[in-house]
């Protein structure tokens, strides 16, 4: 599931280097540079690490071309998951599962997915 997020970060040496990246799950797209905005695509996704990094969904009108222009996969399936205080999304594609939580970047697991799976599984 694509989305754009802004970095909020306060970084311990006073720079303001926050970008603004869409993501494929836990994956680099693309991203905004902070200082003059251009929009960077990778070759190859990388992971973002988002420990100790603080963000924001937002809107930015260059990343949001990449996402009306990724096709759409048939086989997908997203859940919403209600948690005690936040929402997630659980995502289902080709057999794999990805969260939008932060325990599923961290550990590229999570309760909720086992929730939705166990779920699925179930007869009713």
């Amino acid at each position: 599931m694509l989305e754009i997020l802004k970095e909020t970060t306060v970084w311990s040496d006073g720079s303001n280097a926050n970008h603004t990246y869409l993501l494929d799950g836990t994956k680099i797209v693309a991203y905004a540079k902070s200082s003059d905005n251009s929009i960077q695509v990778l070759r190859t996704q990388i992971k973002i690490d988002k420990r100790y990094r603080t963000f924001v969904k937002t809107k930015h009108y260059g990343l949001e071309k990449f996402i009306k222009s990724t096709p759409t996969k048939s086989n997908t399936r997203v859940f919403k998951v209600q948690s005690k205080t936040k929402e997630y999304f659980v995502e289902l594609s080709d057999y794999n599962y990805t969260c939008t939580c932060t325990g599923f970047n961290f550990r590229g697991k999570c309760k909720h997915i086992t929730a939705v799976a166990e779920k699925q599984q179930s007869p009713n």
